[in-house]
């Protein structure tokens, strides 16, 4: 077996004894996604500088955004993520909070919630997401100044 395979056994579950070959195929699917959630969450852990790398532009207005954050939308292929924090700024309440805090929360039957704060407890924003494939089970953004950011670049 190979080491990427034993990688994958430490997170997914075992295969069960004489599955068919499509069974085979939807565990070791289960646990490639589990591998790539892993090191997706181990590649934004490094991101630290909240230095402008590129920009977002969705229904009229343009955000900015850092390194990771970059990372994120094209990795986890979330640019509908950015797009909901830019159909949000229309909001007055949102637009005028100088840090928002975003965090999208996704659930076993891969529904989400995605939640604008000020990072104090007030939410001003929030949407339900029926269905989406995001890899991750969480992820928080700030937005500052117009710049869309991981939590942990500061």
């Amino acid at each position: 077996m190979s080491a990427s395979i034993d990688t994958l056994s430490r997170y997914a579950p075992a295969i069960p004894q004489g599955s068919d070959d499509e069974h085979r195929v939807e565990w070791l699917g289960i646990g490639l996604q589990i591998a790539f959630a892993e090191r997706l969450r181990q590649d934004l852990a490094g991101y630290r500088d909240a230095e402008p790398a590129g920009r977002h532009n969705y229904a009229g207005v343009t955000l900015r955004l850092t390194k990771g954050v970059m990372h994120l939308a094209n990795e986890a292929g979330c640019f509908w993520l950015l797009d909901q924090v830019c159909t949000a700024q229309a909001d007055p309440a949102v637009r005028r909070l100088p840090v928002q805090i975003w965090t999208l929360g996704v659930s076993r039957d891969r529904s989400a919630a995605l939640a604008c704060g000020d990072g104090r407890g007030r939410v001003l924003h929030d949407r339900a997401v029926a269905w989406t494939d995001f890899p991750l089970t969480a992820v928080a953004l700030r937005v500052e100044a117009k710049l869309i950011a991981l939590r942990s670049e500061r």
